[in-house]
């Protein structure tokens, strides 16, 4: 059949692969009883897949059916325009979305990269220098190495310096190998744990639980993929990359905790929030500019900050304490006399320091103790 006429177009292209499928599938040589989970897990991990495409946070304006979605083996893709910034955080939550689901279901991580460049797709074909750079990058063991997702420069180029600079406090992170990654741990724990418990994602409902069982059950799939390698690991390859994994893991605790603990030290700062939020909806009706002190949008680097407060507060009003409900004026903070407000700003900040105590000692029980992890490199 020839294809005349076929020619590439600029798409934003994810490869992805499941981080030590092939041990299994050479194991199933000797262990028959392993292909039926073999292919158990492959066609989970294409609905986790498809499910998470589904998953679009409401601020961004993309069509989902604008992004194709392929998959091999254990391999996925999915492909689609960058019109502007938000395919590039719409593309992220995809990907961030099923790296979550996997291992909190299937016990397996997700490798990949995220490039943008020529490609060529129709109903039955797929090819592109995008799919071999992406492919090449992936398989990089100097780069990708652990399980990570890099986003390539090709990618970071079509973003301005502002979109850039928001980007890597919300969801990129850079270590000191200066490789540009989705940091899914931390975004997810803003986006699922703290602001919902559950959320329907395509047919299905899952339940996300808490922030402590969030990184417990991160913490156990780690354990669990390196107690499944260490004993046939000659040269610590494989068991080094889930080393690297755990310091992530507990490096993006220790980032969390920092800034739990600043809020508990800052006892003027809701107040201060409010007393913000104020003067921005008087500047806002008397139609003059306002530069607000605490804004994700004005100042990201507070990103982390605003998440957590401002979804532990919202906690507290779903589910009040005695305390809260008893006080005249805590749901409408700002709309009442001084002394009143005071004292509802007063008994919230208390219940505040006691949330923020309490998720403080859930994060730090779910750190990997690295040291008891033998690496043999």
């Amino acid at each position: 059949m020839k294809m005349k006429g076929a020619k590439y177009s600029k798409k934003l292209f994810a490869f992805l692969d499941i981080l030590g499928f092939e041990p299994i599938v050479n194991e199933s040589r000797k262990n028959p009883q392993l292909i039926s989970r073999i292919a158990e897990m492959l066609s989970r991990s294409e609905q986790i897949a498809r499910e998470s495409l589904k998953f679009r946070p409401t601020v961004l304006k993309v069509n989902p059916n604008d992004y194709a979605y392929r998959s091999f083996s254990d391999t996925s893709a999915i492909y689609g325009p960058y019109n502007s910034h938000d395919d590039l955080s719409f593309i992220s939550a995809w990907i961030m979305m099923y790296q979550y689901l996997m291992w909190k279901e299937e016990q397996t991580f997700i490798r990949g990269a995220v490039v943008y460049g020529d490609l060529y797709s129709d109903e039955n074909v797929l090819f592109g220098p995008a799919l071999i750079d992406a492919y090449h990058l992936e398989q990089c063991k100097t780069k990708a190495m652990w399980p990570r997702v890099l986003i390539d420069q090709s990618v970071l180029a079509n973003t301005n310096e502002a979109e850039r600079r928001r980007d890597f406090y919300e969801f990129l992170r850079q270590d000191d190998d200066n490789l540009a990654y989705l940091d899914y741990l931390r975004e997810l724990f803003h986006v699922i744990t703290l602001a919902e418990n559950k959320r329907t994602i395509g047919k299905r409902q899952y339940d996300f639980g808490l922030p402590a069982s969030f990184f417990e059950e991160h913490k156990q799939a780690i354990l669990k993929q390196y107690d499944s390698v260490k004993e046939d690991d000659k040269d610590g390859s494989k068991i080094g990359k889930y080393v690297k994994l755990s310091e992530y893991h507990n490096s993006t605790i220790d980032r969390l905790r920092q800034v739990i603990k600043g809020l508990m030290n800052n006892g003027n700062l809701i107040s201060g929030l409010f007393d913000d939020l104020k003067a921005s909806e008087s500047a806002q009706k008397a139609g003059l500019q306002y530069q607000p002190k605490y804004s994700v949008e004005e100042h990201p680097e507070q990103a982390d900050m605003l998440n957590i407060l401002g979804t532990v507060i919202n906690r507290l009003f779903i589910n009040p304490p005695p305390d809260i409900l008893k006080t005249p004026g805590i749901v409408v903070i700002g709309q009442t006399g001084k002394v009143e407000g005071s004292k509802a700003i007063h008994t919230l900040s208390r219940e505040v320091l006691k949330a923020l105590t309490t998720l403080d000692r859930a994060l730090q029980d779910a750190t990997i103790d690295i040291n008891s992890l033998s690496l043999k490199v």
